[in-house]
């Protein structure tokens, strides 16, 4: 058995790129979930209101990505919890992009404090992820085998903590690496899916020029 890809609530918005708020939206029946990395400015400048915002415009779910030193978006694992439990809005997966080897089992109990279910890794971790701003090229240091380790020992501490580890995919690991290999392929093949399986962007699949239905 190989790891697939987890389409929950929140995934399937993902292509999400602008949220409109009206004032009918209170009317609207709760569906859906939204990755709040599509309101990241709101979200840095007034989170709770951003937060009551989203729950008005009718979502169920919330996808976060703004962990730092310890907080969502500035606030407690168990404030942040208590907050998205108080506007009606569930925990669903989290980006946990500065998770290292070193700090991931107080990032894991912080995840899991602010009742989130997925523990999702953006990109390569731990100095992996490269970006040419002059391309706007994404890439990665190191093997799709180096990758392969973490993402596997990761996997494993979220296990024992009751959480599922996923992989968050870019354009790059759909695309042949200098030693030909496909970096997706690769850990879809080598990756116990008890530990590891993955969050599909539509977008950069596509981008990448792979079929999503393929996966």
């Amino acid at each position: 058995m190989t790891p697939a890809f987890v389409f929950n609530r929140v995934t399937r918005l993902m292509l999400c790129i602008t949220v409109f708020f009206t004032s009918v939206a209170s009317a609207q029946e709760k569906t859906g979930g939204l990755a709040l990395y599509t309101v990241r400015e709101d979200m840095r400048k007034n989170p709770v209101e951003t937060l009551e915002k989203v729950a008005q415009t009718g979502y169920s779910y919330i996808e976060a990505a703004g962990y730092q030193k310890g907080k969502f978006y500035g606030m407690a694992p168990s404030a942040f919890n208590s907050e998205l439990e108080k506007l009606g809005l569930q925990p669903i997966s989290t980006h946990q992009g500065s998770v290292t080897l070193e700090n991931a089992d107080s990032m894991i109990a912080d995840v899991k404090a602010a009742g989130f279910k997925y523990f999702v890794v953006p990109v390569p971790p731990m100095g992996m992820f490269k970006y040419n701003r002059e391309t706007n090229k994404m890439g990665m240091e190191g093997t799709v085998g180096d990758l392969a380790d973490i993402l596997e020992t990761l996997g494993k501490k979220c296990h024992e903590a009751g959480l599922e580890l996923l992989y968050h995919n870019h354009d790059f690991e759909f695309m042949p690496d200098e030693d030909g290999v496909v970096p997706i392929d690769y850990l879809l093949e080598n990756l116990d899916p008890e530990y590891v399986n993955f969050q599909m962007d539509l977008f950069w699949v596509t981008k990448a020029g792979a079929d999503p239905l393929a996966y």
